[in-house]
């Protein structure tokens, strides 16, 4: 019943972002009964009313993603590339935060789906790059993620921001070039094949993932890498 509803709530957004006039119409053919009832499931979905989503995507259809939560058993990979190593330096990354279990992972892309409508361009902002930093895991399945950006400082930004400072340090980098729907298949090799055949235990900090400036949100191409801190 909760893949059901996804489907039919992302049928209404793409009605609405194709400019659809009557909201209750769209209610009715995605099976919901009311005004009121369509417009509190999609606000939990999309983290905006639909008429905020048709505005939006009629003023900037760029900015408008429709990548739906792909609810998928994961799988070991095995064209997964040989990883290399990378020291970083200090990361300041600031954006939208929750919390996340096995229930509720598919919903991340509306985390970063909010953070582009809302805010966009951050202040200070450091290139185009995106990260995904997965924090404060509990061992048991649950873990806070927070989607954003690079930025100089945490200083002047937006109300509503979280920001996490990753210290220097080196990673363990996977690549991959495919579509982002194959995230969790990715994740899953990594820590249950790659990491194990060699031998390494992860250090005890976040690790993140990496969308470089030709990663399209709009359509999930464009490949991203998972960085995986190295104890020193």
């Amino acid at each position: 019943m909760r893949r059901l509803r996804h489907v039919r709530l992302y049928a209404a957004a793409r009605m609405l972002a194709g400019g659809a006039h009557d909201i209750l119409t769209v209610a009715i053919d995605c099976g919901y009964g009311s005004h009121a009832a369509f417009t509190h499931a999609f606000r939990d979905r999309f983290g905006i009313p639909p008429e905020r989503f048709r505005a939006d995507a009629r003023l900037r259809p760029s900015a408008i993603s429709l990548q739906e939560p792909y609810p998928m058993q994961p799988v070991i990979l095995e064209d997964l590339t040989a990883p290399r190593i990378e020291t970083a330096g200090l990361l300041v990354i600031a954006g939208l935060s929750d919390s996340y279990d096995a229930g509720n992972v598919a919903t991340i892309p509306a985390l970063w789906q909010r953070l582009m409508q809302d805010y966009g361009h951050l202040p200070g902002q450091i290139g185009g790059v995106s990260y995904g930093v997965c924090y404060n895991g509990d061992g048991q399945g649950r873990f806070d993620y927070l989607a954003g950006m690079a930025v100089e400082s945490a200083r002047d930004l937006p109300a509503g921001l979280q920001t996490i400072c990753l210290p220097a340090r080196r990673y363990l980098v996977f690549a991959w070039p495919g579509h982002i729907s194959q995230i969790r298949d990715v994740v899953h090799t990594i820590w249950n094949k790659a990491l194990p055949e060699r031998g390494i235990t992860p250090a005890a900090a976040p690790d993140f993932e990496r969308y470089p400036e030709s990663f399209d949100g709009r359509t999930g191409d464009g490949g991203f890498e998972i960085w995986i801190p190295l104890a020193d």
